[in-house]
């Protein structure tokens, strides 16, 4: 067996400006070999994954504001139905497909679930009527479902504390960057394939979706690796790999899988104050992405039948992508600091990124709806400020449910679960498209709960702060306890350390109550 090698990046933060741009700059030149086969195999297909799955999930909006709501006859709320008929599928997906994951290798579900939403992407360019429309969303959700949590999942069973939050968000970028490719990709499609082949142009962007994606999906079964637990030497990672990833994550205090799933083991998950405070979190997510939705029916607000058009169509789909752009930018620049300079410190930015969007909701209820594209459109441009903050949100759960693989994978579950929950029925409450861009009440409810959200992730960063303390107490003990007394021997001494052997920590997560919260 090769002879193991130290590496700082399993245990230390970065001290230096080239480990703070980027963490395997200051490994060992094994470790660093290591990672760059991890990020250009992990990283890089769970990144285009994710893409075309926001892609194949977003698509709906382009589509029904360039044709789709005209060809296939959608009034009232209908539009809403059929974002619900998804939210339905995925929420219904989430657990099972969480559950699965634990026991079936990563590197085979993942891309079962890929080449499902394809098929069915493919599909959407054939609906004739409302309900074929409803039928088949509903089923591109149920094959969507698993796939957020999944990565994450994998993510956090990979990296460490001075990692994670990059890759995470890397991967959540591509949530953003998917609507800005969808939005010019449909403005392309609209000008040059509408009518081609007898096909309206929001068809064709079903058809470009699904061969888009099929290709990335069969490529990730061959390249997405499972988690270090369960991982097997192939083309892409030896044995060495895989013992090294094994040795980081136990000096991280992460633990495999293998734990049995019982309903004792369930509600011991429902009754923790992790799994419960991160999905209250992301129950609360949907009021703070809805006010962006509210852009694209701004700008189509402004062209009223009779009269000159005042936004094109291209314009229509390609200027919210300015929004997800910041939202990108802003949740990379997060990322890297958190990681760097806050050393893992993942509260400090949630927290003002939360109170910037407080201020950003506040305003879009008092400023005038209707009015010059400078005085509005910059609110809904950074309106998403505090979601873009879920790579961290994300990082901090995977890092202190450390030591529980499986209940890892079932809060990052529970998480989007509750998340799509309300997203089924807060727009068909607060932001009606009946209503749109009218909708100023659901701003006000974005902003109190905005400030709830404060409440909850100061509850947590007190919380985690109170465990690192009385993990490091602990630690304390023992070491004194491992300690002979004056004129004691050895043995005598280590027979006392057992006496106290019920507050004893394995040496991984007492390196993991020694870091920054």
């Amino acid at each position: 067996m090769a002879e193991k090698t130290p590496s700082i990046a399993s245990s230390t933060v970065s001290r230096t400006w080239r480990g703070w741009l980027w963490d395997s700059a200051d490994v060992s030149k094994e470790e660093r070999m290591f990672l760059f086969k991890l990020d250009a195999s992990l990283l890089t297909f769970g990144t285009l994954g994710m893409l075309i799955k926001w892609i194949d999930t977003s698509n709906i909006t382009n589509a029904f504001v360039s044709g789709m709501k005209e060809d296939l006859n959608l009034y009232g709320n209908q539009y809403n139905y059929i974002v619900v008929s998804w939210t339905v599928g995925y929420i219904i997906g989430q657990w099972p497909s969480n559950f699965i994951l634990t026991r079936v290798p990563a590197h085979i579900w993942i891309p079962f679930q890929e080449i499902g939403w394809t098929v069915f992407t493919f599909a959407l360019a054939g609906a004739k009527s409302y309900h074929a429309m409803l039928g088949l969303r509903f089923v591109v959700g149920l094959f969507e479902a698993g796939y957020w949590p999944a990565l994450y999942y994998v993510l956090g069973s990979w990296y460490n504390k001075r990692e994670l939050g990059k890759r995470n968000g890397i991967l959540q970028s591509a949530v953003s960057i998917a609507p800005i490719f969808s939005g010019f990709l449909q403005a392309g499609i609209y000008n040059s394939l509408d009518g081609h082949a007898g096909l309206a142009g929001w068809r064709w962007l079903f058809v470009i979706n699904g061969v888009i994606s099929l290709p990335i999906a069969i490529l990730a079964y061959f390249c997405l690796p499972d988690t270090p637990g369960t991982a097997k030497p192939n083309w892409i990672f030896n044995e060495r790999d895989i013992q090294i990833a094994q040795e980081r994550m136990e000096r991280a205090g992460r633990k495999p899988e293998g734990k049995p799933y019982t309903v004792k083991v369930i509600l011991g998950y429902l009754t923790s104050w992790k799994t419960l405070l991160f999905t209250l979190i992301f129950t609360m997510q949907p009021f703070g992405g809805q006010p962006f939705t509210a852009f694209v029916f701004w700008l189509k607000a402004h062209n009223k039948k009779g009269k000159p058009m005042v936004y094109s169509v291209a314009q229509i789909n390609e200027y919210p992508t300015i929004g997800n752009a910041f939202t990108a930018a802003y949740s990379l620049i997060c990322v890297w600091i958190s990681d760097g300079p806050l050393r893992g410190r993942r509260w400090p930015i949630i927290l003002f990124s939360n109170l910037v969007a407080i201020v950003v909701f506040v305003l879009l209820v008092v400023t005038p709806v209707m009015g010059p594209f400078s005085h509005r459109a910059p609110l809904y441009i950074i309106s998403s400020i505090g979601g873009a903050c879920v790579p961290l949100t994300m990082a901090w759960m995977a890092e202190l449910i450390s030591d529980n693989a499986e209940q890892r994978a079932f809060t990052a579950a529970a998480m989007n679960t509750l998340q799509y929950t309300f997203q089924a029925w807060i727009p068909l409450v607060w932001f009606q498209q009946i209503h749109q861009p009218y909708v100023t009440a659901g701003n006000r409810a974005a902003a109190v709960v905005a400030s709830f959200n404060i409440i909850v992730f100061i509850t947590i960063a007190v919380l985690a702060h109170r465990e690192k303390l009385a993990k490091k107490r602990k630690h304390q003990l023992q070491a004194t306890s491992d300690s002979p007394e004056p004129g004691t021997s050895v043995d005598e001494g280590n027979e006392k350390s057992l006496s106290v052997g019920v507050f004893a920590l394995q040496p991984a997560t007492v390196e993991a109550a020694g870091r920054p919260i």
